[in-house]
């Protein structure tokens, strides 16, 4: 019984499929060497293996960064600090009562600022009709009593 391997002629989607295991020299000898070859050849596909490189060694540096031991000291001595102060956590008052009233204060400054300009109007002559009222078409009118009229 004889294992035959069956040598498949390299696509870039065969090429992608198997850049990692490349990489990593897990492919057999033939394949290696057509993936490499593959790789030269084709720009799309080294492009893609470029980003890959670069993908990794920002993976693995931010692998490689330690947090600062000293940051959780920083935070608890500003946090003493706050409390030596005399800071004052927030109270009801402040969080709740203070937006109410400036949104209620507003809306009665709105209100009185309306009422205001209402009562500035000047009132002459309240039989005049405004000119709006005057230069409405009314020839569909005219038409309906010329109508009644015969």
């Amino acid at each position: 019984m004889f294992l035959t391997i069956k040598i498949l002629k390299m696509n870039c989607q065969l090429c992608q499929k198997e850049l990692d295991a490349w990489r990593d020299g897990k492919l057999p000898r033939d394949i290696m060497t057509q993936v490499g070859s593959h790789l030269e050849e084709c720009e799309t596909c080294s492009n893609i293996y470029r980003l890959q490189v670069v993908a990794d060694k920002v993976i693995n540096q931010e692998k490689e960064l330690q947090p600062d031991p000293f940051l959780a000291t920083r935070v608890m001595a500003g946090i003493d600090n706050l409390e030596g102060s005399g800071y004052k956590p927030e109270t009801l008052f402040s969080r709740v009562l203070k937006p109410v009233l400036l949104t209620a204060s507003m809306a009665a400054a709105i209100f009185f600022g309306i009422i205001l300009g209402n009562l500035s109007w000047p009132v002459k002559d309240s039989e005049t009709i405004p000119v709006e009222l005057a230069l409405i078409d009314d020839a569909a009118i005219e038409s309906v009593n010329i109508l009644l009229n015969d």
